[in-house]
C-alpha cells in the first residue's frame, strides 16, 4: 500500500487515538508515537474541550514536535499525522 492510499484509507477511518481534557500529557505522546511506529499514519480526534478552531493547530504543531512526525492534514479538530517525510 503506497502512501496515498494508506492516507485516504486514514481519513476515512475512524480515530485511532482522542485527545481528551487532560491535554496532551506523556501519557498520550507515549501512546501516538506508539500508535506512529506501527501505523505510519493516525487520525487524532480532539475533544470540544481541548481544542477549538482558533488552537487546533497548535495544539497539532505540539503533538507534531513532541512524536517527531508531520502535520498531513487538520480538518475540523482531527488531526491527521505521520512519520512519513514530505516531499515538495
Amino acid at each position: 500500500m503506497d502512501y496515498q492510499e494508506k492516507f485516504k484509507k486514514t481519513l476515512l477511518s475512524h480515530p485511532q487515538c482522542i485527545l481528551g481534557k487532560k491535554g496532551i500529557t506523556e501519557e498520550f505522546v507515549n501512546n501516538v508515537a506508539k500508535l506512529l511506529k506501527k501505523d505510519k499514519i493516525i487520525k487524532i480526534k480532539a475533544l470540544k474541550s481541548v481544542a477549538n478552531r482558533s488552537n487546533i493547530k497548535e495544539i497539532a504543531d505540539h503533538i507534531s514536535t513532541l512524536t517527531n512526525s508531520n502535520i498531513l492534514d487538520i480538518r475540523g479538530r482531527m488531526i491527521i499525522i505521520s512519520t512519513y517525510k514530505m516531499v515538495n
